[in-house]
């Protein structure tokens, strides 16, 4: 399976849009930078009909080493839940379903 980098989704924006790749890989990082510094803020990021990454504390928790089977403390940490949207797994199972990105060119809709 391959990997899809940001240059990549660059790249695409960029032959989709007819922008040059470095513009389009500034606004790529643009949007990832405003998502993490939101993430980092507490706050939630939805993305209509893709899905919703949401900030989580886990607490400190008792495990045990795969190396040396030894009773261990886990420290508690933060990290991000994602969860995808019905739209977005419809689509992963084959399910014909509504465009996750339509092309509506920034028409309102009451759909959201």
């Amino acid at each position: 399976m391959a990997t899809l980098t940001k240059k990549d989704i660059a790249s695409h924006v960029s032959d989709r849009m007819g922008f040059s790749r470095r513009v389009c890989l500034l606004l790529v990082d643009g949007i990832f930078r405003h998502v993490r510094d939101a993430l980092l803020t507490g706050k939630e990021v939805k993305i209509v009909r893709f899905g919703t990454f949401s900030p989580v504390s886990k607490r400190e928790r008792r495990g045990v080493s795969p190396v040396t089977g030894a009773s261990i403390v886990i420290p508690a940490r933060k990290t991000v839940v994602f969860r995808p949207s019905r739209v977005l797994k419809d689509c992963l199972h084959g399910k014909a379903s509504e465009e996750i990105l339509s092309d509506r060119g920034g028409q309102q809709t009451d759909r959201g």
